[in-house]
């Protein structure tokens, strides 16, 4: 008789297992299918291959480098929006970007996505002419007091957004006061959210950072538009003051210009079309 009972105990527990393991099966079945890319899972990978890179960056100087990769072929972009058209236009397999910028560039409407992210990050800062040490030491005092007070916390938890187009820029009127030679400021005009070019007016991340710079100074400030692979030479030929242009500091470029404290750890991703 226990025998009967615990036979059928067994039974029930047999089905109730089936049971479970049907819905897990079912489940599984309808979740959406992941997004299939080209299938790159790290740098090596991408040799053999076209990838596009802004002319300039960290990226494009790294896979350059034919002492580490001897079968790439670089597409130079001047913005991030050039990077969608490479890869848009077939004459990009993938592109890489910083991953903060990727992400204001909706993706998903592009019917792209992310294949990896890169190790580690590069630290970003404002970069300065090497004659400018007592400007960029007033640009560091100014970041002690915005990273202490939360200011740099609260303007990338506002900007870093894929909203980033309806972000806006908090009213300064103080900047219509201010008198003097004005802190001349070479950025970029297509690299949301750090700085780009809406509506006639300057706007972003950095754009917003150099003007709470020019009021800690009591200077007014002028922005204007350069592309990436030449604010080097505009801060070595003296055209702009300071360079706020998501630029990584690396010591090819601390050779030829001075740079700041870091304000931003970026990281970077190789993205492609979904298949």
């Amino acid at each position: 008789m226990m025998f009967r009972y615990l036979s059928k105990a067994k039974a029930m527990l047999a089905l109730l297992a089936a049971i479970v393991l049907g819905m897990l099966v079912s489940c599984n079945q309808t979740e959406e299918a992941p997004e299939t890319v080209m299938g790159f899972t790290c740098l090596e990978d991408l040799e053999g291959h076209t990838v596009a890179v802004i002319k300039g960056s960290t990226s494009d100087v790294l896979l350059g480098d034919t002492n580490n990769f001897s079968n790439i072929t670089l597409i130079q972009c001047n913005t991030p929006t050039d990077l969608f058209k490479a890869i848009e236009s077939g004459n990009a397999e993938c592109a890489i970007t910083d991953t903060v910028v990727l992400m204001t560039m909706k993706l998903k409407e592009h019917k792209m996505a992310v294949d990896f992210n890169l190790p580690g990050g590069f630290d970003v800062a404002a970069a300065f002419n090497n004659k400018s040490e007592e400007l960029c030491k007033q640009f560091n005092d100014f970041l002690v007091q915005i990273k202490s007070d939360g200011t740099l916390d609260s303007m990338f938890a506002r900007w870093c957004s894929e909203q980033v187009d309806t972000i806006e820029m908090p009213q300064m009127p103080e900047l219509a006061n201010l008198k003097g030679h004005p802190i001349e400021v070479a950025t970029l005009a297509d690299n949301a959210p750090f700085s780009f070019y809406r509506d006639n007016v300057w706007t972003g991340l950095e754009v917003e950072m150099m003007m709470r710079f020019s009021l800690f100074l009591g200077r007014p400030v002028h922005f204007s538009g350069y592309e990436f692979g030449d604010i080097v030479d505009v801060l070595n030929k003296r055209q702009a003051d300071v360079a706020a242009a998501n630029m990584f500091i690396t010591p090819e470029r601390s050779d030829q210009v001075l740079f700041s404290h870091p304000y931003y750890l970026c990281k970077t991703s190789c993205f492609s079309k979904i298949l």
